[in-house]
């Protein structure tokens, strides 16, 4: 019993001892050795969780996520390694939003001890998923047509509601909606969708898309209609109502074909006067603009009314300025003999007559129905200031109508 004990043992120290050696001529001829493994794609455990939790991790690399690893083994195995030997993960299970660090990973071929690993955590931002409600804003592309006014588009639904990361949505600025414009003429009702822009009018894709809507804008016809203003009352006594001018004079409305076709003029509301004794200037509003678009009227119009004090001006003229008309031939005149002068009283608005001159008016008798003898003519003054109020202080004179001799004339001029 005892040999048979003392030769088994002799068998296990041969075989230990074989084994050893081997293993020493194995590291002899084929030693251990280092190798850098990189970009060894990262994987992502319990994304869809994750996700499934109203949450969503922002790292833009996340679909090309690697680490660089460091391998040690022997030279015959190290030389038939890829980095797709290899399985780098990190799990981010339960992961709240902000930043958190995720602990890399790597397993790899059995035999091989993975010394190293860059880098060791990957951070993870993670950020709620949140929505809120935006109005929409209507844009335009194209010009309407030429004389055609573009009232502002209305959407429908009027707003929108938006969903994405936290971050994303925070920086939403305008959602806004684009229609062509182009040669219209009439309404435009066209189905667009609707685009999200930050604050540098940059657009952001949603998680969520906001879907389209209806955008009706308006387009009217204008045209230019004149302004009429009324005048009710009188000046003070010994001023007079000179002119009345309204400015802008005229104004471009829009407005629907129907209503505008029946604007001819619009009307101002009512100055009064009453007691004024110089000029007037008041802002009026338009009376009857419902349902119309005033258009290049960047300010109330004003009535301007021009009121003068009446005055009075004196002329004298002697009876041979009397210009003599429609004197039949053969006739000829003889003016009384006297150092009587005609004096022209002139009424009129200051400016007038101030501005007028004596040759402005002439004193004239017709003559047309004369007949021989002494005869009472009136006297006209004429001018071409139709404003002025003229009296004479003398409205007719005598004059004899004498015919001519053509013998005497004939003797005389020999």
């Amino acid at each position: 019993m005892k040999i048979k004990n003392d030769k088994l043992f002799i068998q296990i120290i041969c075989l230990i001892c074989s084994i050893a050696l081997w293993v020493m001529v194995m590291i002899q001829t084929n030693p251990p050795q280092e190798r850098n493994i990189t970009n060894v794609p990262v994987k992502i455990k319990n994304l869809t969780a994750l996700e499934n939790s109203n949450m969503v991790l922002m790292n833009s690399d996340k679909d090309n996520l690697t680490v660089n690893i460091k391998v040690k083994g022997n030279s015959d195995e190290l030389i038939k390694l890829k980095n797709s030997d290899f399985t780098a993960t990190i799990d981010v299970l339960g992961f709240v939003e902000g930043t958190t660090n995720a602990k890399v990973e790597v397993s790899g071929p059995s035999g091989l001890d993975i010394n190293s690993i860059y880098p060791t955590q990957i951070a993870c931002k993670v950020e709620s998923i949140v929505s809120k409600v935006m109005d929409v804003t209507v844009q335009y592309e194209g010009e309407h047509a030429n004389n055609y006014y573009r009232v502002n588009g209305t959407p429908n639904p009027t707003s929108v509601k938006v969903t994405g990361p936290r971050s994303v949505v925070d920086s939403a600025n305008l959602a806004i909606a684009t229609v062509n414009v182009e040669g219209a003429k009439e309404d435009v009702v066209k189905t667009v969708p609707v685009r999200i822009y930050d604050g540098k009018d940059t657009e952001i894709f949603m998680s969520v898309p906001t879907g389209n809507v209806e955008v009706t804008v308006p387009i009217y016809p204008t045209k230019y209609v004149n302004l009429k203003t009324s005048i009710i009352g009188e000046p003070l006594e010994g001023y007079e109502l000179v002119d009345v001018s309204v400015n802008p004079s005229r104004v471009r409305i829009a407005g629907r074909q129907d209503i505008i076709d029946t604007i001819n003029e619009l009307e101002l509301a009512e100055l009064d006067i009453s007691g004024a004794y110089n000029n007037i200037l008041s802002s009026k509003e338009i009376l009857n603009g419902e349902n119309l678009i005033f258009l290049d009227l960047p300010k109330t119009p004003v009535v301007n009314a021009m009121i003068e004090e009446v005055i009075e001006k004196e002329f004298e003229y002697n009876l041979d300025e009397i210009q003599f008309s429609n004197l039949n031939e053969g006739y000829d005149i003889n003016l009384p003999e006297t150092d009587n002068e005609i004096k022209v009283t002139v009424v009129g608005t200051k400016s007038n007559v101030n501005s007028l001159k004596k040759d402005d008016i002439s004193l004239n008798i017709d003559l047309s129905d004369a007949s021989l003898g002494s005869n009472t003519y009136i006297i006209e003054s004429i001018t071409d200031n139709e404003a002025l109020d003229i009296t004479l202080n003398l409205n007719t004179i005598d004059v004899e109508i004498i015919e001519v001799n053509s013998d005497s004339e004939d003797n005389n001029e020999d």
